[in-house]
């Protein structure tokens, strides 16, 4: 399930390039304390790995880049929130309706709507879906060499890839429902490699790169619905792995989900 939000400001809306803790930090503010203290400090724990089960997009609207390392929005700005926990996306819609000092990074934000998206089941997807990404897709590893922590980061053309991604659904899937597909899901680049859509970003100090782009989506139903819920791939809560479906979906007339 997922919403989306439309902001509007009192000028244009100026923000740091490198502004997913903002983001994430104003979803916080605006659930109850109880529920950001969990999902903070512990979240849905599984083989000793911390899940969040919610994901955001990038901020949707007309932009420049500035020469300060700043990013100017012109209103409306639009914000994609999905989560496999209905309460989570309760609470937050109901949390910014409320408030009357919605900000981010000090500037205060006018919420003009809340689009509200019908859930999406299993049975609605087809075979293969097509996607585009809101947010930078992550797949990583973690080694261990010379006594230090090393993380490599995979492209979608890399072979271990859609295993990464699978492996990530498969626990968030035993995460929500209690049980195991052992299914398979294939994520396909269309058209050639593309270094454009590589994005490196800064997370709170911490280099995180993720891809962009337009992408098949192949394999088990149940996998990619939990992938639409909770998104792709690693770093959601971060606001990594957030898509919208651009086709592949099951008596559908054509318009996207929220």
């Amino acid at each position: 399930m997922r919403i989306r939000l439309t902001f509007n400001t009192d000028g244009n809306l100026i923000i740091p390039v490198q502004y997913n803790y903002l983001i994430q930090s104003m979803i916080y503010r605006n659930i109850s304390p109880g529920l950001a203290d969990f999902l903070h400090d512990h979240g849905y724990i599984i083989n000793g790995r911390q899940f969040k089960l919610f994901t955001f997009s990038r901020l949707e609207g007309r932009f420049i880049m500035r020469k300060d390392k700043k990013i100017e929005f012109t209103s409306p700005v639009q914000l994609t929130v999905a989560s496999a926990v209905e309460k989570f996306l309760r609470e937050l819609a109901e949390g910014m309706l409320r408030n009357d000092n919605l900000n981010i990074n000090g500037q205060r934000l006018i919420l003009e709507s809340v689009g509200v998206s019908q859930p999406l089941e299993d049975e609605d997807f087809g075979e293969e879906i097509t996607i585009k990404m809101l947010s930078p897709m992550v797949a990583y590893n973690t080694v261990e060499r010379d006594n230090r922590s090393r993380t490599y980061y995979f492209s979608p053309w890399d072979e271990w890839f859609s295993e990464l991604i699978r492996s990530n659904l498969e626990k968030k899937y035993k995460l929500v429902t209690g049980g195991t597909t052992g299914g398979d899901i294939q994520i396909i680049p269309i058209g050639p490699r593309d270094e454009k859509y590589c994005k490196v970003l800064d997370y709170k100090k911490t280099v995180v790169k993720g891809w962009l782009g337009i992408y098949k989506v192949r394999g088990d139903k149940r996998l990619m619905k939990i992938a639409y819920d909770t998104g792709l791939g690693s770093k959601n809560p971060q606001g990594f792995g957030c898509f919208e479906i651009i086709g592949g979906i099951k008596n559908w007339p054509g318009r996207r989900p929220v």
